[in-house]
């Protein structure tokens, strides 16, 4: 008897709880590791293959320990000797042996890197699996105090003057504004609009930052150990901190680590006095006027993190900046660093590694539930191994595979380049999967997915105003394994291009709001923090034919398959294959849209005709777990 020829697609291990028992918390505890395969293979033996006490693989037998009509599931142990244990599947057939990693089943023989990687060390804040996020930028979402609002004329910097905008007012591009034009918004405002953001589902906040700044984006800042007073001061912080704790949510405040604004005392006193201890802080190439800046812009001096009082000052001491705002009366619940690829590294310093870890320990010191973000457009998956960052804003391993299905653009960080080639379905999984494979399960679910941002064109802009391909992002948003977070104003449709115009001042007449969008995010915010195949389950992509994505989010009690169809025209009657996802024919699944009610044929799933933009979250009657 013959392989079936698609047997590799049906051989399935991640490491969610469906296929990982326990999640080992130390060292030297044994992890009970499972493997799904298709009852009817010729399956002749099944090793599990980690890494020993010495660094080597040792395989162990692995035993059946379920079989049914459609799935068999096979069962061992394997040692966590160290902090991350890498381990594969050998199943042994007529035809050869099957190698399955992170890159799924191989006849031939595949390197160790793609091994599964198991993290026996401390995981996820506990907290963030339930979580979803709102990002704002407070000046731009609601004023609460109208009188402590940056005045025209307040200062100046390159030429520019400080302008107070008119609410309803666009944002004015760099070169008439020089990013001095302020809206008013601030942290009382944010205070009195929490009841919006819990109904939208929200219960956590990313600020991006809310210290002293010359500009209204506020990274060049002046001041790290108060909040600005143009935003309410500490006083509106800790309001606010109280007022989310009251409610269960959390809060992620953002900083430059990288640098600060020339106008900062440090460097001020550094400049001045090249025998100041604040000096060393710095890398002047020919004191006191040049130096090493940020993209070479002078007002932005580089903390050179050689010296030990850099990282004293930023984040080791008891009194440093980034532990004074995880103490009460703040107890922000973590930090999102802002250009973290860059943190560290700059020509021959390469501490980057270095300061990863020290931020780590140090954060989990303070608060072992603490969520550390960093921003990288690219180059994350190093830094997200389990003993430095807890996650990046997932551009690359999530949102710029997904522009470019949407939008027909070929993105990379700030940049858009128009393509006039469809970009097919296939090479958003393969960018998904890939990058999935490049990250420790407990890793990859607590990665900061996302639409659009602060830096990006807004998801509106990117569809070209097309409201069902934004429902069908948010679809994927919310279903995708990561934690979700929402930039305040795509949920009711506010578009907005580049950089400043995506920061466009949030919407609150609600005559003008896309009610629609809006109930379809709270829709899918509510599932995402209830549905047990969302908050914990594993993921296996199930096919990608012409302009759809399939894939299923699984664990013991729920099975759920996502299925997002982009167009452009209406799609004819279709089946996708769902054999090798262990779904047994017979099986109903009912659409949690209201839809469809769909039954298993002969290993596929038949659709029903799609509009363009549709999605489908069907429920199968009968759960995945063992």
């Amino acid at each position: 008897m013959s392989v079936e020829p698609h047997l590799g697609a049906a051989l399935h291990h991640d490491g969610s709880s469906l296929y990982l028992e326990s999640q080992p918390e130390q060292p030297g505890q044994p992890a009970v590791v499972r493997l799904r395969a298709p009852s009817m293979a010729p399956i002749h033996a099944v090793l599990v293959c980690a890494s020993s006490q010495t660094g080597e693989r040792e395989c162990t037998p692995m035993r059946e320990i379920r079989r049914g009509a459609v799935t068999s599931w096979w069962e061992g142990s394997i040692k966590t000797w160290s902090p991350m244990t890498r381990y594969r599947f050998e199943v042994l057939t007529n035809d050869g042996t099957y190698y399955v990693t992170t890159r799924g089943a191989s006849l031939a023989a595949v390197p160790g890197d793609w091994d599964f990687a198991l993290l026996a060390t401390s995981g996820a804040p506990h907290w963030l699996e339930r979580s979803v996020f709102y990002q704002i930028f407070p000046d731009r979402f609601f004023c609460g105090d109208p009188a402590g609002a940056v005045p025209s004329g307040a200062w100046s910097r390159s030429g520019f003057l400080t302008q107070r905008r008119p609410w309803s007012a666009p944002p004015r591009p760099w070169y008439e504004g020089g990013n001095l034009d302020f809206y008013g918004g601030d942290l009382w405002g944010i205070l009195q609009k929490l009841d919006y953001i819990q109904r939208l589902g929200a219960n956590a906040l990313y600020l991006t930052p809310i210290f002293p700044g010359l500009s209204n984006h506020r990274y060049d800042v002046i001041d790290f150990k108060n909040v600005d007073r143009y935003l309410g001061g500490n006083a509106a912080l800790v309001a606010l901190r109280r007022a989310l704790t009251e409610r269960n949510m959390r809060l992620l405040l953002d900083i430059p680590l990288n640098h600060c604004s020339s106008r900062h005392p440090w460097f001020v006193a550094a400049r001045d006095d090249a025998a100041s201890p604040l000096a060393s802080m710095f890398s002047f190439i020919d004191h006191p006027y040049n130096y090493e800046s940020m993209h070479g812009q002078v007002s932005l001096p580089r903390f050179d993190y050689r010296n030990r009082i850099a990282r004293r000052v930023m984040y080791q001491d008891f009194d440093s900046v980034l532990q004074h705002w995880l103490r009460e009366p703040y107890a922000i619940d973590g930090w999102r660093v802002d250009a973290a690829s860059e943190l560290g590294r700059y020509r021959d310093i390469q501490v980057g590694h270095e300061i990863g870890r020290e931020l780590r320990h140090v954060l989990r010191a303070v608060n072992p539930n603490s969520y550390l973000v960093g921003e990288y457009f690219n180059g994350s998956a190093p830094h997200l191994q389990g003993d430095e960052f807890d996650a990046a804003m997932n551009y690359e391993g999530f949102a710029e595979p997904l522009w470019m299905w949407l939008g027909g653009l070929e993105s990379e960080g700030w940049c858009d380049r128009p393509s006039d080639r469809a970009v097919p379905a296939t090479t958003v999984v393969d960018g998904w999967s890939r990058f999935l494979a490049e990250l420790p399960w407990s890793v990859a679910r607590q990665q900061l997915n996302l639409l659009s941002s602060h830096d990006t064109p807004r998801l509106l802009h990117r569809v070209a105003g097309n409201r069902q391909l934004a429902a069908l992002a948010a679809t994927l948003l919310m279903t995708y394994p990561g934690v979700p977070c929402i930039y305040y104003g795509d949920e009711i449709g506010i578009e907005g291009g580049q950089d400043p115009d995506n920061r466009r001042c949030m919407l609150w007449n609600e005559d003008a709001w896309n009610h629609e969008l809006l109930n379809h995010y709270r829709r899918l915010a509510s599932w995402r923090r209830t549905a047990p195949a969302l908050i914990e389950g594993g993921i296996q992509h199930l096919a990608a034919p012409d302009g759809m994505i399939a894939f299923q989010r699984h664990c013991r009690k729920q099975r759920l398959l996502i299925i997002a169809y982009l167009g452009p025209h209406e799609s004819p009657e279709a089946s996708i294959p769902v054999w090798h996802a262990g779904i047994s024919d017979g099986t109903v699944l009912h659409d949690w849209f209201g839809r469809s009610l769909i039954r298993v044929t002969q290993g596929r799933l038949v659709l029903p005709k799609l509009p363009p933009g549709a999605t489908l979250i069907l429920e199968a009657e009968e759960p995945a777990g063992l």
